[in-house]
């Protein structure tokens, strides 16, 4: 009897078992979208997509850049999750969901954040007109214009200083 007992939990043991190591890990609904990638994959691939997450600790620095120790224990999620076959969509959006949309790097170009992606050329464009607008609106003045608009009072002081350099010449 004890024995029939025994074999009975080692079945039911291994099968949770086995449904623990294919369950998603926490927090991960979905299942792995690939087949795992051969070991050789899973360190450029995780780089690739630490590069795209930001550190929660660091300014502007993605995961794979900063050795806060946040950012090491994320980038050590991204391995393990690459390994277990999930892909970018996947693990940036589990990170999404615990940080926020602004743990991506490059925000995707959705909604509101089209204003982040279009801002700098609408910037250049109207930088551009107001540039193009001032030199049409303003001719260059050609230099014997300049000479005519002169001021009257302007001559008679040049007459003046020209006249007192005459005379140092000739006291010489």
């Amino acid at each position: 009897m004890s024995a029939l007992l025994l074999v009975l939990a080692l079945l039911v043991g291994s099968a949770s078992a086995e449904e623990a190591a294919t369950a998603a890990p926490q927090g991960l609904a979905e299942p792995p979208a690939l087949a795992p990638p051969p070991p050789e994959e899973v360190g450029p691939r995780a780089a690739e997509i630490a590069r795209i997450v930001r550190c929660p600790v660091c300014q502007g620095l993605s995961v794979e850049d900063s050795h806060a120790d946040a950012a090491v224990a994320m980038k050590q999620r991204i391995t393990e999750l690459v390994a277990l076959g999930y892909d970018e969509a996947q693990i940036t959006g589990y990170f999404v969901d615990r940080y926020g949309e602004w743990v991506r790097l490059k925000p995707p170009a959705t909604g509101i954040n089209w204003i982040i992606w279009l801002s700098p050329v609408a910037l250049a464009a109207v930088g551009a007109g107001v540039i193009l607008s001032r030199r049409r609106s303003e001719p260059a003045a050609a230099p014997s214009t300049l000479a005519a608009a002169a001021p009257a009072a302007d001559d008679a002081y040049r007459r003046r200083i020209l006249e007192e350099l005459d005379e140092g010449k000739e006291r010489r």
